[in-house]
């Protein structure tokens, strides 16, 4: 049986592993000192690199469907972001926090950059040679794009409803409340529970001036 592809997934599953255990490590971190973080690879990566590194082509198969679906929405969230939050408090978060900014722009880069390099090393002419070999039909990657693109208009559109609706509104109204006149806001997230004593609502609103941003907690209850 021809092994040329061998090479090919034990690098990918090498990188994987690397990037897996680094994610898992930061977010241990970030636990413990009570700071947000929020990752799509983790144990993902680390089971996906395992399962490379021991040469299977069906994980390798299933990583590369999954990089062209996060890659599809991760363009698609890209260029949604400016309807998904104003555009002038996106440039004060720059200019306020340069450094913050920063360490997400390259991020970011960094996660596109090695979900575009998952896509190609794992449809290299070896490996999809010795998936033929071994009966497996080639995945169409447009269904992963279409399901990526989907998910972020999907995701968009219940956050345009959700967020321009009357809870929004009161959840504004209240955290003008707290910080008074001169600030812009912005509903930054909301959630809305439902059960037999009543509906409570509760989010955080971002408000803003040229040179100050707070996040707000807001929540009240509706019988």
């Amino acid at each position: 049986m021809d092994t040329q592809h061998t090479p090919i997934l034990k690098r990918v599953g090498a990188v994987l592993l690397v990037v897996g255990l680094i994610d898992i490590a930061v977010m241990i971190y970030c636990i413990a000192n009570r700071i947000s973080y929020s990752s799509s690879f983790n144990i993902f990566a680390v089971i996906a690199g395992i399962f490379l590194l021991c040469g299977s082509l069906r994980a390798a198969s299933l990583v590369r469907w999954f990089a062209v679906f996060m890659l599809a929405a991760f363009v698609a969230l890209l260029i949604a972001w400016p309807f998904m939050q104003p555009f002038a408090l996106t440039l004060t978060q720059f200019r306020l926090n340069p450094g913050t900014s920063f360490a997400t722009f390259t991020f970011m880069v960094f996660v596109l950059g090695l979900l575009v390099w998952l896509f190609r090393e794992l449809g290299r002419e070896p490996v999809m040679a010795a998936r033929a070999s071994a009966g497996r039909k080639q995945r169409d990657m447009r269904i992963p794009a279409a399901a990526g693109v989907g998910l972020v208009i999907v995701m968009g559109t219940f956050m345009a409803l959700l967020l321009g609706g009357e809870s929004a509104d009161r959840a504004k109204s209240i955290a003008e409340q707290q910080v008074g006149p001169g600030y812009r806001l912005h509903v930054s997230s909301l959630n809305i529970a439902k059960n037999n004593k009543g509906t409570f609502v509760s989010g955080v609103v971002t408000a803003w001036k040229d040179n100050e941003i707070l996040d707000l907690p807001v929540h009240w209850e509706e019988r």
